[in-house]
């Protein structure tokens, strides 16, 4: 992990409209770039990572004997699907609303009156299980299982067990009509607090010494479930409202997984190499990937240089 492969990666950084990128190995921070100290405080939305949280809160949940079995069916917390005319929507379970397999229609519920009625309201399109489809809905309708089963807000739940413990406390959540917050893009959180989240999941769902998640959750969460993209490099797929990246070359300890939000919002997990990574950005159309892109390079700059050592 040499100074030269970090001057490379500030270089990039600097290039486009990155706002933070920060690198732990371990609980010890190994880089920092920072365009300006407003973005260390001030919340800003973190868009798709809000689907990450709420993979956590429903695995606090299942710790907690809360949810019996993700196999179970949604129609028990949603007994309207069990009018629904179409006979597998009673077939979609929680596991399938984690995985985006639900096999939902994905429609724009955003400008709805209601978005529970309307998510629920789409055809089936894939029968539930079979094919991912991300989906938005799927983890909206999470957030809504959540506040049902525990009867507060999905925001209080997550102050009393994630939050509160991990020191979060600049957080902002956006609500829909109904008074259900936003399982798929509706939270704001500031750098440092995405830094929390992250060593969470490095630490095997410890943090300061306190197992805020069991690391069985974790295990089940970062599995790629369905594959997504396959490229020559690796495989992309998506665990529990999380995605992974598999490098084809087995011999190499490149395998992560990550939390991705819109506009180049990222928490990338190297379990092999110990290492966690953040980024904010705010980036468009073609850029978005960046983040990502530039850290597969750091990762390989780095297995470069292991493979020089070892030939030497």
């Amino acid at each position: 992990m040499s100074e030269i492969s970090f001057f490379e990666l500030e270089k990039k950084l600097k290039s486009i409209k990155i706002e933070a990128f920060v690198i732990h190995k371990g609980n010890t921070r190994i880089f920092e770039y920072l365009k300006n100290k407003k973005v260390v405080e001030k919340p800003s939305k973190v868009y798709s990572i809000t689907k990450s949280i709420v993979s956590i809160l429903i695995g606090i949940m299942v710790d907690k004997g809360l949810i019996k079995n993700i196999h179970e069916p949604i129609q028990n917390y949603f007994p309207e699907i069990l009018k629904s005319n179409d006979p597998q929507k009673k077939e979609i379970t929680i596991f399938h609303l984690l995985t985006m397999t639900s096999g939902l229609k994905v429609g724009k519920f955003q400008g709805s009156k209601n978005w529970v009625k309307f998510i629920l309201g789409q055809p089936i399109i894939h029968k539930p299980g079979s094919t991912f489809q991300y989906n938005s809905g799927d983890s909206h309708l999470l957030s809504a299982i959540i506040q049902k089963i525990s009867g507060i807000p999905t925001a209080s739940f997550a102050e009393k067990y994630l939050f509160c413990p991990l020191g979060i406390n600049k957080y902002t959540w956006v609500r829909d009509p109904q008074g259900i917050h936003g399982g798929g893009f509706s939270i704001s959180l500031n750098l440092e607090d995405m830094v929390k989240i992250g060593l969470l999941f490095l630490n095997e769902g410890r943090f300061n010494s306190n197992q805020v998640i069991s690391s069985n959750w974790l295990i089940q969460a970062k599995r790629p479930y369905k594959q997504v993209e396959t490229t020559k490099e690796g495989t992309y797929g998506y665990g529990y409202q999380l995605w992974t990246y598999e490098n084809t070359n087995s011999n190499t300890p490149m395998d992560y997984y990550y939390a991705n939000g819109i506009f180049g919002q990222y928490i990338f997990i190297v379990p092999k190499l110990n290492i966690m990574a953040v980024a904010k950005s705010q980036l468009r159309n073609d850029q978005q990937s960046a983040p990502g892109l530039f850290f597969q390079e750091l990762l390989g700059s780095w297995l470069d240089e292991t493979f020089e050592q070892v030939k030497l």
